[in-house]
């Protein structure tokens, strides 16, 4: 028989598979995603059980720009979704803070379960083949022509034969899994919870998060009356542990924290289990053939609250990388050092911000929870030449703001290089500096400096960039151009550095 052929295929239905099979068949592009779980992309019904073992996790405002920017914020702002106002946080201190989202923005509160197949649902009505109940049992993506992918399905085997393919298989990695790096052992102990009578709260909506001393809990609403309470924890995930031991070492967890406990008092336990949250990624994230999305590239701590919000971005930046590839593919070394760069700072980045997190538990807890992770030696994020002290900044931020003109010209030492940037839907090569620095809060550096060259006023700096490049707001402008000023690239024109 032969093999039926497509121009990707995508192994995984989580928000990273759904959503970049959405944005290649938008593109033009003939993309499958194969999903194991036989209901393919049927929604769960409201009557089906809170003990369901999926998470509930929330996702941040600022993930609104990224849903707008795959097409789906106007699908995400009907669904119904959960909606957050803020976070109520126990963290380094005793006393609760209270953290509504600014400007009255709201984030969402969302049941992977449902999450997942209504975006597997939006992916299919936007031209994605979903093949549900497909097991892979063999991907070989060496080949330089295509890669094969063989899937057994309804009891029948069959290859598929793609330019690309896309590894989404979250957690379980069936491409990942062998080129993995590990990183800290966690585990989480989830517990459903039901009340009648209210949650002991500031805000019904908030997600909750507390330090412990052995660890730290969150809370997340999946309705007015539903919960759902984890306690992370060092080592490997106890899955196998009966029912009843899971709910013992629960209980005796969650009687350990001072807040959370008393937030679940009058509610009533539905089921637990366990779950494991360890961090990983990958050591290369692309091959011949194929890419490393979402989790399947990198698991971040989720304390970050950024597991899907960074599922989704991965899936866009992979989309741009197959695009370009399978439209100009002169362009492909290009592309694929871009989406290795990117991957690696997110999960770097990612990984800086949740070590600072567990430096300030570990000044008030004195465990090996968070001695350890404090203590952690992590790759650095690529600053790509945007490496100024904050000092630095705020000093050429003032010049700039009390100087009645500016007069600025590039240091003669400054030389530049083509790199590769995203440029709508596709990956292009263009000039940068030569140190890497080319955009700063979504600011082109390298047009901001030519044009600060022949301004001598700002409002008339700001005009003629705005005409020039895409608009952005005068502070990311201003920020840009002190970066400039900081490191050196613009000095005045009478030679003196600012």
């Amino acid at each position: 028989m032969s093999p039926v052929v497509a121009s990707v295929v995508i192994i995984g239905g989580g928000p990273a598979g759904a959503v970049v099979g959405q944005l290649l068949a938008e593109w033009g592009h003939d993309a499958i995603v194969l999903e194991q779980r036989p209901d393919g992309a049927r929604g769960l019904q409201p009557s089906e059980s809170l003990d369901r073992r999926g998470l509930a996790e929330s996702i941040p405002p600022s993930a609104r720009k990224l849903f707008n920017q795959v097409g789906i914020l106007d699908d995400v702002e009907r669904a119904g979704l959960c909606r957050s106002n803020g976070n109520t946080v126990w963290w380094g201190s005793r006393e609760g803070r209270v953290e509504s989202f600014d400007g009255g923005r709201k984030g969402w509160q969302i049941f992977r379960p449902e999450f997942d197949r209504w975006l597997l649902q939006l992916a299919h009505q936007r031209g994605v083949k979903i093949w549900s109940g497909a097991r892979v049992r063999h991907v070989e993506t060496t080949d330089t022509q295509h890669a094969r992918v063989v899937v057994e399905r309804g009891g029948a085997r069959t290859t598929l034969s793609a330019a690309w393919v896309l590894d989404c298989s979250g957690r379980a990695g069936v491409l990942a899994r062998s080129t993995r790096r590990p990183g800290v052992r966690t585990f989480s102990l989830v517990g459903a919870w039901r009340t009648s009578t209210g949650w002991h709260v500031p805000d019904v909506t908030h997600t909750l998060v507390e330090a412990f001393d052995r660890g730290w809990a969150w809370s997340i609403p999946r309705s007015d009356s539903e919960r759902q309470v984890g306690i992370m924890l060092d080592g490997p995930s106890p899955k196998r542990e009966g029912a009843r031991a899971l709910a013992e070492a629960y209980r005796a967890e969650l009687d350990r924290t001072s807040h959370m406990s008393h937030h679940v008092q009058d509610a009533e336990l539905q089921s637990v289990w366990a779950c494991d949250a360890s961090t990983y990624s990958a050591a290369s994230f692309g091959g011949a053939r194929h890419l490393l999305v979402g989790d399947a590239a990198s698991f971040v701590d989720p304390l970050s609250s950024f597991g899907v919000k960074k599922a989704i971005g991965s899936a866009w930046m992979a989309a741009v990388v197959v695009n370009t590839i399978l439209r100009h593919p002169e362009r492909r070394e290009a592309a694929m050092a871009l989406y290795d760069s990117w991957e690696r700072d997110v999960s770097a980045t990612h990984a800086a911000r949740t070590r600072d997190f567990a430096r300030t538990a570990a000044a008030e807890f004195d465990h090996a929870f968070w001695t350890s992770r404090a203590g952690l030696t992590l790759d650095a994020p690529d600053a790509s030449g945007d490496d100024a002290t904050d000092a630095e900044l705020r000093a050429a931020l003032r010049e700039i703001q009390t100087s009645d003109e500016i007069d600025f010209g590039l240091d003669e030492r400054v030389s530049y290089e083509r790199r590769p940037v995203i440029r709508d839907r596709e990956i292009v090569l263009e000039e940068a500096f030569s140190s890497g620095m080319r955009f700063k809060d979504n600011v082109d550096l390298v047009t901001l400096a030519r044009l600060a060259c022949h301004h001598r006023h700002v409002p008339d700096l700001f005009d003629a960039y705005c005409r020039t490049s895409a608009p952005v707001p005068l502070p990311s402008m201003l920020g840009g151009l002190s970066l400039l000023v900081a490191k050196g690239y613009l000095i005045k024109k009478d030679g003196v550095r600012c």
